[in-house]
């Protein structure tokens, strides 16, 4: 699927860096390290690995280092990057900011792995051209393209890069920091070399023993997640969020939903929904929860037959799951977690009969296994890429998994990830001697970068300074209101108190738009500009929040501006009384609509919510200023394992 499942799992650009102490550095003898052009305050150095350590294959692989103190004092923390694929030094460069004086008491050092970065960058165009990372023939084409060095861009070959990075760097230990599949790395370099581990610390953590082969951790993780939405049955949005999933991707599956959502232009474009896009909705908002917080609501619309909220959300999701460069983002080290992933086949079945091999193993699991979905959509991502990589045994058995080390370790856990359960870091805990688990709710993927509220990092410096890390932490807001969203027309806005016929339903129906509009400012959406939920734009310039025929309620729009504490504003439409109204704090609408003077109070006005978030006091806050600050989790670089 386009995003979380199984064991692998993209980390994000910037997603977090947790730092930690580390022993004995001395001199780098073995790196000729020289200034990094076009990075200041680093340095960096190449060290040439060889691509086969049988010896089977010829080559090297030239792992690309940088570090950002020389000072031998120090001691040495390196940090391990998600994917397999993101370029470890841009993501190091990225988040040693979000951990304050960390780059003073630390020698930090980060490395793109073999394949990625500027590590012998591996290129497959086909997969680089597949955003959600799940085509056969991509993935087939890839395999290909890389031929037998395909064997060797595993996660064994990583741990021993990392031995060769610490020996050239002269220290007789590493701290370790890991983030997503970074974790998987730590974990498995601490099994292999326990005696040279001095902390872990591992964020959103990928359990190397999780040997399911269709990621059923992360549909089981769903229900939570939702129902933690809406302790209050959501405000009467609805009474089960999950039943409401389930009955939609039920529908789906014979029908698939379509609908219109507009661009930042107001341009119109159209979309069709199936069950896996809706799958990968709810994954997608691991790189940003209030995305989530949207959906009870927007699946609601859609089971009433209103297809907009629910595509406005897709739209949104699938920026979140645009690849970036592949400088940034190999996918092709990607691709060749087909080398080592769980699939539900044997390396020696043959392609033709691996999907079926599949079917008879989800159906032996029974159907409730992959509740909210199905197989189909359990199968998009690894099961989809690897269909037809070659399936020839690389001649290397894996050992049997080694305890791990009694090392102080640190697990930061959103309680809302979905692409790296709690489950799984709840396993790891409990097999790792004396590990502190910290639980993030309301965070999903990568708690470091994505928890607004600090309580992750506060561990984290409290682990760090050898103190006990402290317990979970408190839920994080989203800033999201739980409100029913608007009718499709005007016929379903009651008109407002005194004011009777289309005149009180067009004022009715300007709070409503009112109240879409602060939900698009609100977190759940990352620009500060887009398309209205039925037609128009709106963007915020200046500190000014600008409309142009924003449109919530077929055939009713605004257009104006925020000044001064007051929202200015010109009605139109087919349905609509026409004419103009201010909107004042408190939610005071005043002027003349159908030639009638209008003077109202708006009830219910969501917009509250989101002035809260700002910390203001009234609606109106949303318009007089800049909107609150978006979800402060940071652009991630979404990941192709569930």
């Amino acid at each position: 699927m386009a995003g979380a499942r199984s064991r692998f799992t993209r980390c994000a650009l910037g997603a977090v860096v947790a730092l930690v102490p580390l022993l004995l550095p001395s001199a780098s003898w073995a790196l000729d390290w020289r200034d990094c052009p076009g990075v200041s305050g680093s340095e960096c150095a190449t060290l040439r690995v060889p691509l086969d350590r049988s010896g089977g294959l010829a080559g090297r692989v030239p792992l690309r280092l940088a570090r950002l103190d020389a000072r031998a004092a120090r001691p040495t923390l390196v940090y391990l990057s998600g994917g397999p694929g993101g370029a470890g030094i841009e993501e190091m460069l990225s988040v040693v900011p979000l951990v304050p004086r960390l780059a003073e008491r630390y020698r930090v050092v980060g490395f793109d792995q073999r394949g990625t970065g500027r590590s012998g960058l591996l290129r497959c165009p086909a997969v680089e051209r597949d955003p959600r990372l799940r085509s056969a023939s991509a993935g087939a084409a890839c395999a290909r393209r890389l031929g037998p060095a395909r064997r060797f861009y595993t996660t064994p070959d990583s741990v021993a890069d990392l031995e060769a990075i610490r020996r050239a760097l002269g220290v007789r230990r590493l701290t370790l920091f890991g983030i997503s599949y970074g974790t998987e790395l730590a974990l498995a370099y601490a099994r292999v070399h326990p005696d040279r581990v001095d902390r872990l610390l591992l964020d959103s953590v990928v359990d190397p023993d999780d040997r399911d082969p269709f990621g059923l951790a992360g549909f089981r993780a769903m229900g939570p997640s939702l129902a933690g939405l809406c302790p209050r049955r959501c405000e009467g949005v609805s009474g089960d969020p999950l039943a409401d999933v389930v009955a939609l991707a039920a529908r789906l599956g014979t029908k698939r939903l379509r609908g219109a959502w507009y661009d930042r232009r107001g341009r119109r474009h159209r979309r069709s929904l199936g069950p896996t896009a809706l799958a990968d909705l709810l994954y997608d908002s691991d790189y940003n929860p209030p995305l989530r917080a949207a959906m009870p609501a927007a699946v609601r619309a859609a089971l009433s037959g209103d297809a907009a909220p629910l595509v406005r959300l897709a739209a949104e999701g699938a920026g979140l799951a645009s690849l970036p460069s592949p400088r940034s983002f190999s996918s092709g080290r990607y691709a060749t977690v087909c080398e080592e992933t769980p699939l539900p086949w044997e390396l020696s079945t043959p392609v033709a009969e691996r999907l079926a091999e599949a079917q008879r193993r989800a159906a032996a699991l029974g159907p409730a296994a992959f509740a909210p979905f199905d197989l189909r959509t359990a199968a998009a991502d690894e099961i989809g890429l690897c269909l037809r990589w070659p399936g020839v045994p690389s001649g290397r058995v894996p050992a049997p998994a080694a305890p791990y080390p009694a090392v102080p370790t640190l697990i930061l856990q959103g309680g809302e990830d979905l692409r790296t359960p709690p489950e799984a870091s709840a396993r790891v805990a409990a097999a790792v001697p004396g590990a502190q688990r910290v639980v993030v709710p309301g965070v999903g993927h990568a708690v470091v970068g994505g928890d607004p509220s600090g309580c992750g990092l506060r561990a984290l410096r409290r682990f760090l300074a050898g103190r006990p890390a402290g317990g979970d932490c408190a839920r994080v807001g989203t800033g999201v209101p739980a409100a029913a969203l608007p009718p499709v027309s005007l016929r379903g806005v009651a008109p407002l108190r005194g004011l009777r016929g289309r005149v009180g339903r067009t004022a009715a129906a300007v709070g409503v738009t009112i109240d879409d509009l602060a939900f698009s400012l609100s977190p759940a959406f990352l620009a500060y500009s887009g398309g209205g939920l039925r037609g128009g734009s709106f963007a915020v310039r200046g500190g000014r929040v600008l409309v142009r025929r924003f449109s919530a309620i077929r055939g009713v729009w605004v257009t104006g501006a925020s000044r001064r504490g007051r929202l200015r504003l010109r009605v139109g439409g087919r349905a609509a009384a026409h004419g103009r109204v201010t909107l004042r704090s408190g939610g005071r609408l005043r002027g003349r609509l159908g030639g009638r003077r209008v003077s109202v109070r708006l009830p219910g006005f969501g917009a509250a919510a989101a002035g809260a978030r700002a910390g203001a006091s009234d609606p109106a806050s949303v318009i007089r200023a800049t909107p609150a600050r978006k979800s402060s989790h940071p652009r991630l670089v979404p990941s192709p394992t569930r």
